[in-house]
């Protein structure tokens, strides 16, 4: 008994990072806590796992952004941050990238569920597949996580018109 305990106590700094992946999202079910809208298109969806472990899921990668940058909703201290690749999800089934790993395309033209015109991708080859078969959605802009985070330090990424955010948080 007391070597299994040992064994257990001596992996325990390996857990973290072991738990490190995304969690599963109940389309339909889930609610974004920035607008407080039901998940309805995986696609668009986005993920944060706080510190203690909890996920956090949100209907547009636009809603995270803007919580993390402290817009509004309650206060999120992101550990992990994923994204459905929108090339590879379904509307019932997201496949998650890591947001770091992760190409965002911003055009206003495209229609999401907050109206922010963002797509993540898992790759370039997969923004250029997507972009080849819809031509209409082409002239947008491609960035990095770090720099849509930066960009939303200055302003919300949901349009102000279609979700008004509170007074940023000091």
């Amino acid at each position: 008994m007391k070597l299994n305990r040992r064994v257990f106590l001596a992996s325990l700094p390996f857990f973290p990072k072991a738990l490190a992946a995304p969690r599963g999202l109940r389309v339909g079910v889930d609610a974004c806590p920035y607008c407080f809208m039901t998940i309805l298109d995986a696609r668009h969806a986005a993920q944060a796992v706080n510190p203690q472990g909890k996920a956090f899921f949100y209907d547009d990668p636009a809603c995270l952004l803007d919580q993390l940058n402290g817009w509004g909703g309650p206060s999120l201290t992101a550990k992990e941050v994923y994204l459905a690749d929108f090339a590879e999800s379904s509307r019932t089934a997201p496949k998650w990238v890591a947001a770091e790993k992760a190409l965002l395309y911003h055009n206003p033209k495209v229609r999401t569920p907050m109206g922010s015109g963002l797509l993540a991708f898992r790759s370039r080859e997969a923004l250029e597949r997507h972009l080849k078969e819809r031509p209409e959605r082409v002239g947008g802009r491609v960035l990095a996580w770090a720099e849509a985070l930066k960009e939303g330090e200055k302003r919300t990424w949901v349009p102000a018109d279609f979700f008004p955010p509170p007074p940023k948080a000091p």
